[in-house]
């Protein structure tokens, strides 16, 4: 079973004829580690919740939060406990709400895949320096989590992008933001996530945000929140003009 924080932060002020907005934080590290900083502490900082009036939600996991789900072993069911458990708690808090995803690292794959999955959930994505374009479980913690590589193509980003990205609609609802481990001039042990994620974007015609300009550390507090925030603010009020 998966033991979990959920931590909860809300504009100071409260607007009740202004649409509410979730702005799920995932983590990238298991527990409250903030080895690489916290999501949640840099939307504080930069008062993002108040910015843009949104509600932002950051769920904790036990273990490495690659956002697996093998059905047959219940430890693994990570995509399932957030689908199933999360979301359901914060929209009883804050029905009718709009879902919004952030993450970098690992959690930037899981935002990713979390959207193509569940398009009808999720508004739209944001991701930094993530290896989107693994297509397969053969690196890091990745096959203790997928020990069958054949069952990592239903989570995979490019075949994900292949099969459901039309279902995204003409709005763009992805976007990239910032690059260090998997971007431009990678570590010998990585590869340009980020550019060939976009490059297939382009060619399957798939709206999107790509700012990939800048190089910030890989870390949370690396100064590329903000960007991605406001991103999200745009592409969720593009949406839903449609």
């Amino acid at each position: 079973m998966f033991e979990t924080i959920i931590r909860v932060l809300e504009p100071d002020v409260v607007d009740a004829a202004t649409p509410r907005r979730l702005l799920f934080v995932l983590p990238s590290c298991p527990e409250l580690s903030h080895r690489s900083g916290d999501g949640l502490d840099e939307i504080l900082r930069n008062d993002l919740h108040n910015r843009y009036g949104m509600v932002a939600v950051a769920p904790s996991y036990s273990d490495w939060p690659w956002m697996t789900d093998l059905p047959d072993q219940q430890m693994f069911q990570q995509v399932l406990y957030f689908i199933e458990d999360v979301v359901p708690f914060i929209d009883g808090l804050y029905p009718g709400a709009t879902r919004l995803l952030i993450g970098h690292s690992k959690a930037g794959s899981a935002a990713l895949q979390l959207l193509l999955r569940y398009p009808e959930l999720f508004t739209a994505a944001a991701a930094h320096d993530a290896p989107i374009m693994k297509e397969q479980p053969d690196q890091w913690e990745m096959p203790y989590f997928w020990p069958n590589a054949e069952h990592f193509r239903d989570f995979a980003i490019p075949h994900l992008l292949r099969t459901r990205g039309q279902s995204l609609g003409p709005t763009p609802r992805i976007g990239l933001y910032g690059y260090a481990n998997f971007g431009k001039n990678p570590p010998s042990w990585s590869y340009d996530h980020l550019t060939a994620a976009h490059e297939l974007l382009d060619e399957l015609e798939i709206a999107h945000v790509y700012a990939n300009d800048t190089k910030h550390e890989h870390r949370w507090d690396a100064g590329w929140i903000p960007d991605a925030v406001a991103a999200l603010d745009r592409m969720s009020a593009s949406y839903h003009r449609r």
